[in-house]
């Protein structure tokens, strides 16, 4: 009975209320803080998120003051390192806590030394001591090490698996929206302030205090009672959440996905400040605005990316996403007189970010087991904390060691992007490849496939006797896990890119009939999160006798389904209909 609750199950102090509140019928049964919990959530870790980017750059700008703008990268290159120290000693232990205790009670309890933290740091601001800061902005980012995995991870325990997508995508708009707010703030309290530093944490400590209060409304979840302990040799257990992540179809690709994203923040976060002085002539504290641009498209491209993942994780728009920040980083460089298009940029920078870091978080959060999920969303916050590292070397870099200017620095930065993204996209090609068929190809054609084994979870081949391109990008768009097999005497150039990048592999046999039916079945048995097809274009070998005893032998090798397909095609011109915007129409028909 309700009145009876286990001990593991007590509720929070408000939340006790509002059960004596039900028990008289004040308040509908369903738990107000249960129908709005995640906002609560987002309430709580977006006035965290404005606190730690408004302390860092208030930080920035103290420092810059004292020591002059011609100290700027060193100063953002220190700042950077101290701030993404404690994501790498931490991230692991935070996970093991995560999994170990309630993600609320450990919520609630690092928001309140976040507030002590921000207190601490009016008095360091009074004196304008440069260790007090430095160690001040080393407890606020352990803080949120801490607070990363049961941020995430207690997203599953709070809504239905059917919205993790569109809640995953207000928490990281929010962020970003957080960014925003924290990276203006910092900016803005300096200059109406005076630079009185200490006036502005003042105002941090008050922002800390709210977000203390919205995370005592959300509802008590359940330990997982986990007994696997802190290991203080925390790169081996990254090692094993990773491995155990691998064995999960795609996981470790999204985690890699979602660990790139931040890197490419972080950098170009410490790169915008040089670059706007350097190239566009602008103080540094017009640079700090020049963040907001791309805060604001990140924020909305998020949004937009949780309506879009509402039914699936969209890893393969993310993919395509990534390739679009990658150059628009180039142009950064390239185009750098142009004001106009640098504000274009950093907004378009931003809007495809977005639609980059949501689909990998969705994924992640979907399908990490249950049971390891907090610890995998740690090893996940631990690489992407390694590319934050690597963003402000590679500032000092390429600005003091190789004397850089921060334009060229962006250019070289969308080399690597792209280059790190194919490699991504390559590992996530049938998502990749089913998501440019869905969007660019299929929109093209008005599709009909009658009894369709497309759904099918075991090999089938399909006898097809003229193979073409687009009618195997139309079949790729209705399931991802697809996988198209098509035999070949010999190689092409084409063929590595096409196995790379798609759903198409090629089986290369002297015998392209009897031999690559054999290689196929042996091929399926190495990929089952994978449905194997092959396009076998010899209808009239398998109408011969001596085929039936060829498929009994094949099928003591793996079972597999025989399915023929006819294709009728309608082009534009042949259709009676008059209509503006007419369709070519296709209709596969299938049969066994």
């Amino acid at each position: 009975m309700a009145l009876f609750k286990k001990k593991n199950e007590k509720r929070g102090f408000f939340q006790t209320i509002e059960d004596t509140l039900h028990r008289f019928g004040f308040l509908k049964k369903e738990s107000f803080y249960e129908r709005h919990a995640i906002q609560f959530l987002n309430i709580s870790q977006f006035l965290g998120v404005v606190n730690d980017n408004f302390f860092k750059y208030l930080i920035v700008f103290l420092f810059i003051d004292l020591k002059g703008i011609e100290a700027s990268p060193i100063i953002l290159t220190w700042v950077g390192i101290v701030y993404v120290l404690p994501f790498l000693l931490f991230s692991s232990g935070a996970g093991v806590l995560a999994d170990k205790f309630s993600k609320q009670r450990m919520i609630i309890f690092l928001k309140f030394t976040e507030v002590i933290i921000m207190a601490l740091g009016v008095i360091a601001f009074l004196f304008k001591s440069d260790w007090a800061s430095y160690t001040l902005l080393f407890l606020l980012s352990m803080q949120s090490a801490f607070f990363g995995p049961p941020k995430y991870s207690i997203i599953p325990e709070l809504v239905k698996p059917e919205h993790i997508p569109k809640a995953n995508g207000l928490i990281t708009s929010f962020t970003y929206f957080g960014i925003i707010v924290g990276t203006f703030l910092a900016s803005f309290l300096t200059q109406i302030t005076n630079k009185n530093f200490p006036l502005s944490a003042g105002i941090g400590t008050l922002l800390a205090a709210l977000g203390f209060i919205a995370s005592v409304f959300i509802p008590r979840t359940l330990s997982k009672h986990s007994k696997k302990r802190i290991n203080p040799f925390f790169f081996y257990e990254i090692y094993k959440n990773l491995a155990f992540a691998s064995k999960t179809p795609y996981l470790l690709a999204a985690i890699f996905g979602s660990a790139s994203f931040l890197f490419i923040g972080a950098y170009f976060q410490l790169n915008v400040i040089p670059f706007a002085v350097q190239s566009m002539g602008y103080t540094e504290v017009a640079g700090g605005y020049l963040f907001l641009l791309t805060a604001v498209g990140i924020a909305i491209g998020a949004l937009l990316a949780g309506k879009l993942c509402e039914q699936r994780a969209e890893v393969g728009m993310a993919c395509l996403a990534g390739m679009i920040v990658s150059a628009v980083l180039f142009l950064l460089g390239v185009f750098y007189a142009f004001p106009t298009f640098i504000f274009i940029s950093l907004f378009a920078l931003g809007l495809f970010g977005g639609l980059y870091i949501v689909p990998f978080d969705s994924y992640i959060q979907r399908y990490a087991p249950h049971q390891r999920r907090g610890q995998i969303v740690a090893a996940a916050n631990f690489l992407s904390f390694c590319g934050v590292l690597v963003a402000p070397i590679l500032l000092y870099l390429f600005s003091e060691t190789m004397e850089l200017n921060a334009a060229t620095g962006f250019m070289i930065t969308g080399i690597i992007i792209f280059l790190l993204v194919l490699a991504i996209a390559s590992r996530l090609s049938g998502y990749f490849f089913n998501y440019v068929a869905r969007v660019f190809v299929k929109p093209l054609y008005k599709v009909t496939i009658k009894d369709s084994p497309l759904e099918q979870e075991r090999p089938f081949v399909l006898v097809w006797e003229k193979i073409k391109g687009v009618h195997i990008a139309l079949l790729a768009a209705f399931n991802a896990e697809l996988h198209f097999y098509i035999p070949r005497t010999k190689k092409r150039y084409i063929d590595s890119f096409l196995r790379l990048f798609s759903s198409i592999d090629f089986i290369y046999v002297k015998d392209p009939q009897e031999a690559a039916l054999k290689t196929f079945l042996k091929k399926t048995k190495k990929k089952g999160h994978q449905i194997p097809c092959l396009l076998f274009p010899f209808p009239e070998f398998l109408e011969e006798k001596s085929s039936n005893k060829l498929i009994k032998e094949l099928k003591k090798i793996k079972d597999f389904d025989l399915v023929f397909v006819h294709i009728n095609k309608v082009t534009r011109k042949e259709q009676i209909e008059r209509k503006h915007f007419k369709r070519a129409r296709v209709t596969f028909t299938f049969s066994k």
